[in-house]
């Protein structure tokens, strides 16, 4: 008994308790950068609250800041939006705050996590106004929030731009970059800035493997985890856009960027086209995916991170067809869909003859048990894959509008996969050639169309190059 008191009074002494020695004691802090989530109330009155933001404790005490969005129901533009104000109290694992979101007020209650990276309670609002006087939220009791902490955004960069398509048609290339960010300290804002670089250079060319671009700094913000950049180039030109502007309304075409734990490590990444880029080298502008030099997916892997791959994928990314006479038997290729990330939910297929003419159908089984879709919504699961079967049967020469003179043009197609969510989050393009009866294939692939040809040849070969890459 005496030897167990010596024992039990040694190890007290040490700073360790009897049934966990040695473990120390982590102090709780809210001070950091925080993404909020927000639960609708049942009546669907509105959405949206406090979204992210930069927090500092001094004691029991919080204060900061965060941006926030309400919009009404079925409304995508927000009726209220800007920065709120946040204060609040900490005391042990309990957490108040109180967010003033223009006219509109939230206080939320809740529990802090022991490692100090989730929260999550109650909360209620006051009733708001938009600008103009409008209702915008509503009063409410007893909701659901959460929030995670968001690490600071600095450390060395790998990944890619996968082109989406653009005036420099690159569609469906996938270019390999490195770089790095720093992230500002935290003073309580609602963001903080970025500042960093970008090269697309070769390690072993010394060349840079991406045409309209080859190296250039980068400067934005990061609010909760939302990230938005701007592209810089060594001439001091704005060059190009990642995710889209903080606090903007989706003018530009561009998707949020977020920063997310991926498979243990964090990531940059978008769904659906999240950079643009204008350069002398690829003509354009930032005003918008329709008049960008070139526009797609990002993913970017911060400090040696993995998981760092496009949700969607289409094997191969692109399909040729050879020239075939109008009207003739059906010539058939397979494209693979794959999930390469989480589940995806109510995804669909969508086929898209350029000019309305059906040159190019589609069948799958990507249904429900290996059934046809038939553009009905299904699921995938992680890695699951389903095979489309294109079908080319031309109907005409040239696409509608074609000068004669420079028929027979490809026609062309292009197979998306979307979902209600994230509009289309990938595509593949088809294209063939029809020829009228009677006429040899080189006979008409002369002047322009024999361009045209030896054009989609080479955009075959690098397809197949950066499908093997990728």
């Amino acid at each position: 008994m005496v030897l167990l008191l010596a024992a039990t009074s040694t190890l007290t002494g040490c700073g360790g308790g009897v049934g966990n020695p040695q473990v120390p004691i982590v102090p709780l802090t809210l001070t950091g950068n925080w993404q909020f989530t927000m639960a609708p109330p049942s009546d669907g009155s509105f959405f949206g609250g406090p979204q992210g933001g930069f927090l500092v404790q001094s004691g029991g005490s919080v204060i900061g800041n965060t941006t926030y969005a309400v919009a009404l129901s079925q409304l995508l533009v927000p009726c209220s939006s800007g920065v709120s104000a946040v204060t609040g109290t900490v005391s042990g694992q309990a957490v108040t705050l109180t967010a003033v979101a223009g006219t509109q007020t939230f206080t939320l209650a809740g529990t802090l996590s022991l490692n100090s990276k989730t929260m999550s309670g109650t909360y209620t609002s006051t009733a708001g106004t938009a600008g103009n006087g409008a209702p915008c939220g509503t009063a409410q009791t007893g909701l659901q929030w959460s929030a995670i902490l968001v690490p600071p955004l600095s450390g060395n960069l790998q990944g890619s731009y996968h082109s989406a398509g653009g005036n420099a048609g690159l569609s469906q290339q996938e270019f390999v970059l490195t770089g790095g960010l720093t992230q500002a300290a935290n003073t309580g804002a609602a963001s903080a800035a970025l500042n960093g670089s970008l090269s697309f250079i070769n390690s072993v060319t010394g060349l840079s493997d991406y045409p309209c671009l080859s190296n250039a700094t980068l400067t934005g913000q990061i609010s909760g985890n939302v990230v938005t950049l701007q592209v810089i180039a060594s001439d001091g030109s704005q060059s190009g856009l990642i995710g889209e502007p903080i606090g903007s309304l989706g003018a530009t075409g561009v998707n949020l960027v977020t920063f997310d734990n991926v498979n243990g490590g964090y990531i940059l990444h978008g769904i659906g086209p999240s950079y643009l880029t204008a350069t002398s080298a690829c003509p354009g502008t930032l005003q918008s995916t329709t008049t960008a030099g070139d526009f797609g997916n990002i993913c970017m892997a911060l400090n040696g991170a993995s998981g760092c791959s496009q949700p969607v994928t289409f094997t191969p990314s692109a399909l040729i067809f050879a020239p075939q006479v109008v009207n003739s038997p059906p010539t058939m290729q397979i494209i693979t869909l794959t999930n390469a990330s989480g589940q995806l939910q109510s995804v669909s297929l969508n086929l898209s003859n350029s000019d309305g003419v059906p040159n190019f159908t589609e069948t799958d089984d990507c249904g429900v048990n290996g059934v046809p879709s038939l553009g009905q919504p299904f699921n995938l699961i992680v890695a699951q894959e389903c095979e489309v079967t294109i079908s080319f049967v031309p109907l005409e020469t040239c696409s509608v509008g074609t000068p004669p003179d420079q028929c027979p043009l490809p026609l062309t197609a292009t197979l998306s996969v979307s979902d209600p969510a994230n509009q289309i989050i990938f595509s593949a393009p088809i294209s063939g050639t029809g020829i009228a009866a009677g006429e040899s294939q080189s006979s008409k692939r002369d002047g322009v169309a024999a361009d045209k040809f030896e054009a989609n040849s080479s955009l075959l070969r690098n397809v197949e190059h950066h499908a093997e890459i990728h």
